[in-house]
């Protein structure tokens, strides 16, 4: 990213929000510039983050969210298995993390399958997976009401 730095920079100054794509097959590192040289508002993957214990701090502090993605990753070979995946270490770093689909037509896996393997494979309780879908909405690029009005309805599913 670092070529185009200065576009990067202009952008966010102008108020335009940025996500990319790194941390998946790369190393820490592609976190480490999505977030300081791409002004990344949200990271689509970021498992590496863990790697680096001072980008984990970095990237906490910042809020900047993780898109993690279970099934694709296992498809791709870069986690054994969703039991072994690491989204229960990224959340327990404190991250903001929401649960995605990255490539839906290859895993066969939609959103709702995402969190059904999150829940059988991890073992995650209704109130974790809310947490997983509050951070997606709050992470999002909506208007405030509407993030209100999901994340209402993140709760009733939750009360019900």
């Amino acid at each position: 990213m670092a070529p185009f730095a200065g576009v990067l920079g202009r952008a966010r100054e102008l108020g335009l929000r940025m996500v990319h794509h790194a941390g998946e097959q790369c190393g820490a590192w592609s976190v480490a510039e999505a977030v300081r040289v791409g002004c990344a508002d949200r990271v689509g993957h970021g498992l590496s983050v863990l790697e680096d214990v001072e980008l984990v701090a970095e990237v906490r502090d910042r809020g900047v969210g993780l898109e993690v993605c279970p099934a694709s990753n296992v498809e791709l070979g870069l986690v054994g298995s969703v039991g072994v995946h690491p989204l229960p270490r990224l959340l327990e770093a404190g991250l903001v993390v929401s649960l995605n689909t990255d490539v839906p037509a290859m895993t066969g896996v939609s959103l709702s399958g995402e969190f059904a393997l999150v829940r059988s494979e991890l073992g995650f309780s209704d109130g974790e997976l809310a947490g997983l879908a509050r951070a997606g909405v709050e992470s999002s690029f909506a208007p405030a009401v509407v993030k209100e009005r999901l994340v209402g309805g993140i709760g009733a599913w939750l009360a019900g």
